[in-house]
């Protein structure tokens, strides 16, 4: 998941984030519920959300790393 912000932050230019989870994997991870939501509310507000797909790189390129007959070795 990609967040990128249409709006400029002070000018800069708009920020992205990326992330392999949803927003509302955030919400539920922060010790503070309300800190919480409110972070990912600014963050999700006025963004566009491009999803990417649902496969995990990293367990990907682990499952190709020990298919390899080197990696045992």
């Amino acid at each position: 998941m990609l967040l990128a912000r249409r709006r400029y932050v002070d000018a800069k230019g708009a920020g992205k984030i990326a992330s392999q989870t949803a927003p509302a994997h955030w919400v539920a991870e922060l010790p503070d519920r309300v800190a919480a939501d409110s972070i990912v509310n600014r963050l999700a507000n006025n963004a566009q959300i491009i999803n990417l797909g649902q496969i995990d790189m990293r367990r990907h390129r682990n499952d190709q790393a020990r298919a390899h007959e080197a990696y045992w070795e």
